[in-house]
């Protein structure tokens, strides 16, 4: 068997408006199809494919991502998008914490962004093709 992509992540939550809020408002995500599971969710949408889903968590269990921790498990999820600009103003306004890097030999413009349950987003974009200024950012060594 060969794995060809990424198809899906998927966050549980106890903030399941905020956090459908978030993608679609902050990233651009657009709700789609969703089989009619018993359970009330969303996926989301980038395009044609449904790359993020959204399902309740179990009140009062353990969380599944510990924002300050470096151990074992899943550390982010990455995506990779146009509008570098855009986005910058967008997270401004709404006064969105971010960090910006730039890694890949200066190619690759990083943000990072938290979203509403603690689940650490890396938006990565093209320095060339989105006319990134590098001097505004912080250069990760590879």
């Amino acid at each position: 068997m060969k794995i060809d992509s990424l198809n899906h992540i998927n966050i549980r939550t106890m903030k399941m408006e905020e956090t459908k809020d978030w993608y679609c408002d902050v990233l651009g995500l657009e709700i789609g199809f969703r089989p009619p599971f018993d359970e009330h969710g969303y996926w989301l949408y980038a395009g044609g494919t449904a790359i993020v889903h959204l399902s309740y968590s179990e009140e009062g269990k353990p969380f599944r991502t510990v924002p300050d921790a470096m151990g074992d498990g899943l550390d982010h999820i990455g995506l990779f998008g146009t509008g570098y600009h855009e986005m910058l103003a967008s997270l401004d306004r709404q006064k969105i914490w971010n960090d910006r890097r730039l890694v890949g030999g200066g190619k690759i413009a990083q943000v990072f962004v938290y979203d509403p349950n603690g689940v650490l987003v890396e938006l990565g974009y093209d320095v060339e093709s989105e006319g990134i200024d590098v001097s505004t950012l912080e250069t990760v060594p590879a």
